[in-house]
């Protein structure tokens, strides 16, 4: 038999237990299999968690599965708010790992992903093609995460996936592994046998202003520009508007977000300022390079669908068929600066995949996926995971 795939969601907030029973019944249901080889479940926050994953266990009778909290379900070219889904998967000629869990992320970012790796070649005979990964983004620094499965699986390994949101609150994330409900996690499983896939990401963001060079920074935390202090920045471009960005800073930063050049990498690579400090450094959502430029970076609706349109096509050119599922990682900016019309892109990805893909994922914290081509430096700050992009994974047998 070819990949057997379903998808079940719903929005049936009232008992989380029942919740996760009827999305995971309608994903055995719409994969018309009895017994599922794998799954993976999106949820929003506001259930309770534990009785959620509950009722999907019971109901999948122990498949093993991974998944996080969301700010927004994806399922097909629908957006679903306040909704658990469940994609249950179950092959011929490919088969999964076991789920991996890595706890504790926070503490060592990097090495837990070397740890992560680990187990996806002990757990994947004979060797793992593609591997998927759903981490907590409140943890730290996500591109040190990757950069350590990658330093272990090599860098031309194709990582997927993205981290956890919570229904844009950014307090606590969530993470799933098999009956366990997890946080401050990194969760994930690997694909081996024949599998096919591609996997492609993109922004959609210019460079509105000149650019400034990193004098100073600290992991995620951007210190100095040009040696003065980072906000100045946007001081200097936004004048006497500097004043609305820093009171409503993440708000703000989906329309004039950062963007960052790294030497010898094509693509800007955006980071989000999540929050102004006193001195003036600005604390983002992923890792800053000091010596690298950063710009301030403008987008539109427009030029964001663009983006999402040359991802599409990236994947259907590399991957014309074959492919079954197509996994959607989408940043939560993306959500807001579409508004309500964040559905247009997805009907754009099912207008072009065509009938009969099962199209799945999430509004994420981040996203994983190949911007750029790989290259053989994992330290190069380019190991695949972004903001406010659009990232996709397409496999089947």
């Amino acid at each position: 038999m070819a990949l057997s795939v379903g998808i079940g969601v719903t929005q049936d907030s009232k008992d989380s237990y029942q919740a996760g029973v009827v999305a995971a019944q309608k994903a055995l249901a719409d994969a018309r299999i009895p017994r599922a080889e794998f799954a993976i479940v999106i949820a929003s926050s506001i259930y309770n968690q534990t009785e959620l994953l509950k009722g999907i266990n019971d109901t999948l009778e122990g498949t093993p599965l991974v998944g996080c909290t969301a700010a927004g379900v994806i399922v097909s070219d629908r957006a679903w708010e306040n909704a658990v889904a469940v994609m249950v998967l179950a092959g011929e000629k490919i088969h999964f790992s076991p789920a991996i869990k890595i706890e504790h992320i926070g503490k060592d970012m990097r090495a837990s992903g070397k740890a992560f790796a680990e187990q996806i070649k002990t757990l994947v005979r004979p060797d793992a093609k593609i591997a998927f990964i759903f981490s907590d983004a409140l943890s730290g620094n996500g591109t040190q995460l990757i950069r350590g499965v990658l330093e272990v699986m090599g860098s031309h390994f194709t990582l997927a996936g993205g981290a956890a949101a919570d229904d844009m609150k950014f307090q606590k994330t969530y993470q799933y592994w098999n009956n366990e409900v997890l946080t401050d996690a990194a969760v994930g499983f690997g694909i081996g046998g024949e599998v096919i896939f591609a996997s492609a990401g993109d922004h959609g963001w210019v460079p509105a202003s000149a650019p400034r060079k990193v004098t100073k920074a600290q992991g995620t935390t951007l210190i100095e520009l040009d040696g003065k202090p980072a906000f100045s920045i946007y001081e200097d471009y936004l004048e006497n508007r500097a004043g609305d960005i820093k009171q409503a800073l993440s708000l703000m930063a989906v329309t004039y977000p950062l963007g960052m050049k790294v030497e010898g990498v094509d693509q800007y690579m955006i980071r989000v300022p999540l929050s102004v400090k006193e001195d003036g450094s600005m604390v983002c959502g992923a890792e800053i390079i000091e010596g690298s430029k950063i710009f301030v970076m403008i987008g539109s609706r427009e030029s964001a669908l663009a983006a999402a349109d040359k991802t599409i096509k990236t994947i259907t050119k590399t991957l014309p068929n074959r492919k079954q599922v197509v996994f959607i990682s989408n940043c939560v900016a993306r959500k807001i600066l579409f508004g309500p019309t964040k559905e247009e892109e997805l009907s754009l990805l099912k207008q072009s995949t065509g009938e009969g893909i099962k199209i799945f994922g999430f509004y994420s914290y981040g996203q994983v996926a190949p911007l750029n081509k790989p290259t053989d430096d994992v330290n190069t700050c380019d190991p695949g995971f972004y903001e406010q992009s659009i990232s996709l994974t397409a496999f089947g047998e």
